[in-house]
């Protein structure tokens, strides 16, 4: 028979103990049986075997590729620098991984920091005697003594209550307290007895002492943890996207090495010119610094979301949320402020009140619907009579108690009532069978007793009501229907309902009943703007809660989040798997009473349908949805361990509105690597077309290596990780995410690179190259030139000509679609800088001798520079044109898919 069955007595011989708890020798067995009570972790990080990852990543291979040939080119044609650009190749994949890894340690350690672990304290009796003790030291069969505020150490039995309420919210999503007893239960689940006390739970109010029946991963709470173990995580969309860029630019360059290796042969070069050419050539078509762009971009964008409370872990999460297309959410504490408000009172002479001010915070007012003579006075002793009767405290030390009693509290707060009446004598303590609760005082010799409870049970024991006029009048049968509807009005919006009443002497018979308080939690302020957002930006918000559905569908009304449907725990249970994704493709749903199973399945069925699941969660329940889905989700403030653990970001604020946040992020991110990606890609093209021509043509070398070097890893990176800093798009939550199907490396990406400002800077370096050599009388033909210094000279044009057009680039590349002079000219500070420096680089090649020989540059008189000054204007100009021509092509066009087309 299972524990929670059992009877007290067979219950301790059973698990071989007494009330009197466990003897010295016992425990010592006992910890060498069971073990510490602590949760088994994860295997502890390796660090080393984390940083040696980075270099088996699928881009950092192809570098590595590029670099490996790199090599090979220098040793059959040594001198043209090929060994340089290995080095600089392999120093760029070195410096992204130490970046990267860097930034996920900081992020782990920011995590631990942030991690809230079982206590560490708990009253134990051992030997007759009550002790605290370290909470590792617990074992199976000793004796916990609870008071309110206490933290459940392990699984336990209860053995004694007194008013016992616990928060089981870890475990089972559900915020209103739980009621216990130490009755044997008739229950199947234990989760379900009310006899059972868990670990990772809280005392909310009253006493109990219970028997520990398991620790460590025995608990409820381990054996969901070592349940988010068995789940396994995909890849992330940047990783998939990262992995198919790497596949497409290796295509490309082994492509275009075997045609040009093929046209080098049939052009009588001889096998090996050919065979170091087309190496040549497939290193030119890896931009080195991408990966580096892109890892600094996350990293930029991590830092920007941790300063609006959002904690990521893996760099490569900060562009998964921009993917984001449902967000499955808990309604409390991220959707509610997880404080109960006291927002409405009506008074038995027929006064309606709402009440100003969220949560406990003391500052509010009560304004009336229609002012009375005497409805302050009434009001007022409502409210006294409420905190007459409540156990709960909020002072300068903190906040304690029920959630329901504190809401009580705070509402006499406000009103100025902050003191008892008189002294208290005597309890009448809540059960859940009773659903009142009563308190006597003595005031001026006299008996009061003041009561509070569900409106139905105190109705009973009611034979009068407090009309406007401050009287107390007979409670007829007609009245009582007009409390009733009035609570069911109450009721119907969610609220939780409770009546007042108070009487002479000390029996809870024949009170007066004072009238009616709506109790709720509140909904976040600022929430019901973010879901709009998010129906907006196209992205479906679904709540999955523990709460009951009518609550739950009351607050999706107060918040605006629409739903066609509410499916319970019961209901899902009976819905086989490919219904649910049938469903979940075509609804959105509102679900209520889950189970952590349940959210699991959800988020699977939600991936079945091809969408990108933003999960979140705080309890120990959740920890499996929040592994399996795209980017899970951890409260910081609530959130246990286990959840923390299991997440991909963490809110440091547990708050909705931060998730929109951090998806306009996101999404900015994925825009911003697709346009500097744009802008890596488009300086490919004149570094690889100089090297064709030469080849081909009779003309000198346009371009050294070690010039090409100077471009990837070199004036390229700041400009572009600039891109990446961009401020979001105007419009980019008024567009559906970016589908899992979409790309970041699209025909668009390859449009605009390769084939239109690509071949603008590959004519700009190879004009600029030529015309320098005619105006200073070099003939077609002559590939050696006499004059070393004007062959420098000529390769500084060249160079100078893909830079220039870069720089111009850059600030056309600021927005996809939008005309760069709508962006504000000092929007972007990094942006400016990286020009600054850029302008210091540029002068630097022309005028300061060690830099020059190490890149093979010379000074240009400035005479001809006017050679450069028509294709960065002719860039800018054209590329601004091609974007208006998109803008007019979605206006004419409504319906469009924008992050398809644009």
């Amino acid at each position: 028979m299972k524990i929670f069955m059992q009877e007290k007595a067979v219950l301790l011989r059973s698990l071989k103990t007494s009330e009197n708890g466990l003897a010295a020798s016992q425990v010592i067995r006992r910890q060498q049986e069971f073990g510490p009570n602590v949760l088994e972790s994860e295997k502890k990080k390796n660090y080393l075997l984390s940083y040696l990852k980075e270099y088996v990543q699928f881009f950092a291979i192809l570098l590595e590729v590029a670099a490996l040939l790199s090599f090979l080119s220098a040793r059959f044609a040594p001198g043209q620098g090929n060994d340089i650009l290995g080095y600089a190749i392999l120093g760029a994949v070195i410096i992204n991984a130490t970046f990267t890894f860097w930034q996920e340690y900081k992020a782990d350690k920011a995590m631990e920091a942030l991690l809230k672990l079982m206590p560490t304290m708990v009253n134990v009796r051992r030997d007759g005697e009550t002790a605290a003790i370290d909470s590792k030291e617990l074992v199976p069969g000793d004796i916990m003594v609870l008071d309110e505020g206490d933290k459940v150490a392990a699984d336990g039995r209860l053995l004694e209550t007194t008013s016992l309420y616990l928060n089981l919210s870890s475990l089972n999503g559900e915020s209103a307290p739980a009621s216990r007893n130490s009755e044997p239960s008739k229950q199947t689940n234990p989760l379900a007895a009310k006899n059972m006390v868990f670990a990772g739970t809280t005392v909310i109010s009253g006493s109990g002492v219970a028997v520990v029946s398991a620790i460590a991963n025995a608990t409820e709470f381990g054996r969901i943890a070592s349940l988010t173990k068995n789940v396994q995580k995909s890849l992330t969309p940047m990783q998939r996207e990262i992995i198919r860029i790497t596949r497409i630019l290796t295509v490309i360059a082994l492509i275009m090495g075997l045609v040009f290796f093929v046209l080098g042969i049939f052009s009588a070069k001889g096998p090996l010119m050919a065979s170091i050419f087309a190496l040549s050539l497939i290193v030119a078509n890896v931009p080195e610094g991408l990966l580096p762009t892109i890892t600094l971009s996350l990293s930029l964008a991590s830092q920007r979301m941790a300063k609006r409370n959002a904690l990521i872990k893996n760099l490569d999460s900060v562009e998964t949320l921009g993917s984001a297309s449902v967000i499955c959410t808990d309604k409390t504490g991220t959707l509610t402020r997880n404080e109960m408000t006291l927002r409405s009172i009506w008074l038995t002479g027929g006064d309606l009140i709402s009440i100003t001010g969220e949560g406990y915070q003391k500052s509010g007012e009560f304004r009336f619907a229609q002012e009375t003579e005497t409805g302050a006075a009434r009001l007022e002793q409502l409210l006294q009579a409420g905190l007459n009767n409540c156990k709960a405290v909020i002072d300068k030390t903190g906040i304690r108690g029920d959630p329901t009693e504190l809401a009580i509290v705070a509402a006499a707060y406000k009103k100025g009532i902050e003191d008892i009446s008189g002294e208290k004598v005597q309890e009448h303590v809540f059960t859940s069978e009773r659903k009142m609760m009563s308190s006597v005082f003595l005031q001026d010799g006299k008996s009061f007793i003041y009561s509070k409870g569900a409106a139905e049970v105190l109705l009973e024991k009611c034979n009068f009501y407090q009309n406007m006029d401050n009287t107390s009048i007979p409670l007829d049968e007609e009245f009582r229907k007009k409390v009733s509807a009035q609570a069911e009005a109450y009721e119907n919006e969610a609220y939780r309902v409770l009546a007042i009443a108070m009487g002479e002497g000390e029996s809870e018979e024949s009170m007066v009943l004072l009238g009616l308080i709506a109790i709720m939690d509140l909904p976040r302020a600022e929430v019901s703007g973010a879901v709009a957002i998010c129906k907006k930006a196209g992205i479906r918000t679904m709540m999955i809660t523990g709460d009951n559905a009518h609550t739950a569908a009351a607050i999706a009304r107060k918040i605006g989040m629409e739903y066609e449907r509410v499916i319970n725990g019961d209901e899902l249970e009976k819905i086989n798997d490919d219904t649910l994704e049938e469903i979940l493709a075509n609804n959105d749903i509102l679900f209520a009473r889950m189970a952590s199973n349940q959210k699991l399945r959800i988020a699977s069925a939600l991936q079945n349908c091809g969408e990108v699941v933003a999960m979140t969660g705080d309890g120990v329940n959740d920890a499996p949805a929040l592994k399996k889905a795209d980017i899970g989700i951890a409260m910081g403030k609530s959130g246990t361990e286990v959840a923390k653990e299991a997440a991909d970001m963490i809110l440091l604020d547990d708050n909705f509105s931060t998730i929109v946040a951090a998806i306009e992020e996101g999404r900015t991110v994925y825009f911003n690597i697709k346009k500097f990606v744009t802008y890596i890609l488009s300086s490919n093209v004149p570094e690889i077309v100089p090297y064709i021509l030469q080849f081909f043509l009779k003309i000198p070398l346009p371009l050294s290596v070690i010039q090409i070097l100077s471009i990837d890893l070199g004036s390229d990176m700041l400009p572009g990780l600039a891109l990446g800093s961009e401020k979001p798009e105007k419009n980019i939550m008024n567009r559906p995410p970016a589908g899992s199907q979409e790309k970041i490396l699209d025909w668009e990406v390859f449009k605009r690179g390769y084939f239109f400002v690509g071949m603008i800077e590959a004519t700009a370096a190879m004009v600029a190259f030529i015309s320098f050599l005619l105006l200073h009388g070099w003939q077609y033909g002559v590939v050696e030139l006499a004059d070393p210094h004007l062959h420098r000279q000529a390769m500084t044009m060249t160079l100078l000509g893909a830079i220039s057009c870069q720089l111009m680039n850059a600030w056309t590349m600021r927005s996809w679609e939008f005309s760069a002079f709508s962006l504000g000219f000092f929007s972007n500070p990094l942006l400016i800088g990286a020009m600054i420096i850029e302008l210091a680089w540029i002068w630097m090649l022309l005028y300061v001798e060690p830099v020059q020989n190490i890149f093979n540059t010379a000074t240009v008189p400035l005479s001809d520079m006017w050679i450069l000054l028509p294709f960065p204007i002719l860039l800018f100009a054209s590329h601004e044109f091609y974007k208006w021509r998109k803008r007019l092509a979605v206006s004419n066009q409504p319906s469009i898919n924008h992050s398809a087309d644009l």
